[in-house]
């Protein structure tokens, strides 16, 4: 079967910034491929076109520009963000604002967003609501594994959380990863540590650097954390 727009592929890939010597922001292997469900706008549209007739075994390496991807960077995504957004039973969350700190919000329409700390002033919080990707170009490699039909029990709406629970983004589709779907784990693209705020809709996130392969899986210390496995290197 190919890949169509009506179709899921578990597939293994790598993706990196740029071209092939760029850095590894996401992979999944052959021991735990990624599930891709095309036609239903589930990924970055760069995925649907370049793999779109593709078959079990067939191998693929496609560049992706910033259109392809997380759109091209936009200076209208600063946004002064109140002060006031950010008070929890009548006090300010301080703990949340830190110049850097990525925090997952919602919208005026209750669509999740996460936005990034750049400056704070006495009234304002200066952020960033652009995907940490956005006007950059991808490298991606890999090999499809396999490919089915979506069935029902694929679209119906699963249990879980918002933005900010560790299945986040860095945008206001909610996607976890460049490739949609759950369970990525990505550099740029931010699963959570947890940590969230109790009574609001803030979570607060942390990059995690490891200096040893992880015991698990034997992923590298700088690829822990971008994998996909049954041990997340987490």
């Amino acid at each position: 079967m190919k890949i169509t727009g009506n179709t899921i592929a578990e597939v293994a890939y790598k993706i990196k910034l740029d071209d092939q010597h760029g850095e590894m922001i996401e992979f999944a292997d052959e021991r735990s491929p990624r599930s891709m469900m095309f036609g239903y706008q589930k990924m970055i549209p760069g995925f649907e076109t370049h793999m779109d007739g593709m078959e079990p075994g067939q191998s693929f390496e496609f560049s992706l520009s910033p259109e392809e991807a997380f759109g091209n960077y936009n200076e209208n995504l600063l946004i002064n963000v109140p002060k006031t957004a950010f008070f929890v039973n009548g006090s300010l969350k301080e703990d949340l604002l830190f110049l850097g700190n990525e925090i997952a919000m919602m919208d005026s329409h209750g669509n999740p967003v996460n936005g990034k700390v750049l400056e704070l002033t006495e009234e304002n919080v200066r952020m960033d609501f652009n995907h940490g990707l956005a006007g950059k170009n991808l490298f991606v490699t890999g090999q499809v594994i396999s490919v089915r039909e979506i069935t029902e029990a694929d679209l119906a709406p699963q249990g879980g959380c918002g933005s900010g629970c560790g299945c986040s983004s860095k945008e206001s589709k909610a996607e976890d990863s460049c490739c949609g779907g759950g369970g990525g784990h990505h550099e740029h693209g931010g699963g959570g540590c947890g940590c969230s705020t109790k009574g609001s809709h803030h979570d607060h996130h942390h990059d995690h650097k490891y200096t040893e392969d992880c015991p698990a899986c034997g992923n590298p210390a700088e690829l822990r954390g971008k994998g996909h496995g049954d041990c997340q290197c987490a």
